[in-house]
């Protein structure tokens, strides 16, 4: 049986307006958030989505994000702390402005790579070239450790739950746009937007996730 996967990016927050970097770290959503997250739901509705069930991360902006979902599409939800934010260390709740204007010295050194300098780690960070799966922020995780959680807490929460055939999973863009890239890297042209919904597939056969 085919499992049907709604991953739906939670709406603005007030960090995205700020341009500063949130990760782990809690931020609300703004008002503009809360209509995003109101729209998907409808748009959703209209699309006859029907979850049996939500999995949610455990950060504030994702349950908001959730409530206000499952108020028009209701659905059992659940949270699960592996389905948070890439973690970014030291430089959660930085201004991104800040951070790029930043000087390392010494450099800065993670995976086989050295920055000198906030402004090239930043893009490193960004770019969606699996080159970069091992690089972390200081005192953060990588983008493959992030994947890694992300991916396995959906498909250990499908392998537990048999007869579940439509998923929602409210949760984040980097973790979001990190499962893409591993699962079908040619549909990702741009980064994941607020309250934006993608849809894969577990195949609960062969244990494997893909996109149609």
């Amino acid at each position: 049986m085919t499992v049907k996967i709604y991953l739906i990016r939670h709406g603005q927050t007030v960090f995205n307006v700020e341009h500063k970097i949130s990760g782990q770290i809690e931020t609300d959503l703004t008002p503009a958030g809360r209509e995003q997250a109101l729209q998907c739901a409808l748009d959703l509705l209209e699309k006859d989505a029907n979850f049996d069930v939500v999995l949610c991360s455990t950060l504030k902006r994702a349950v908001d994000t959730t409530e206000i979902i499952t108020d028009i599409l209701p659905a059992p939800t659940v949270y699960d702390d592996d389905l948070r934010e890439f973690c970014n260390g030291i430089f959660e709740g930085v201004a991104i402005e800040d951070l790029q204007q930043m000087k390392f010295n010494p450099p800065y050194k993670t995976a086989g790579f050295t920055f000198d300098n906030g402004d090239d780690l930043r893009q490193a960070y960004s770019s969606f070239d699996p080159c970069y799966d091992n690089l972390s922020y200081p005192e953060g995780e990588t983008k493959a450790e992030a994947r890694e959680r992300f991916m396995s807490a959906i498909k250990r929460y499908i392998d537990a739950h048999t007869d579940v055939k439509n998923l929602g999973v409210v949760a984040h863009g980097a973790v979001i746009r990190f499962m893409l890239l591993k699962i079908c890297p040619q549909t990702v042209t741009e980064k994941i937007k607020n309250a934006e919904t993608r849809v894969v597939f577990y195949d609960r056969k062969n244990g494997c996730f893909y996109a149609e």
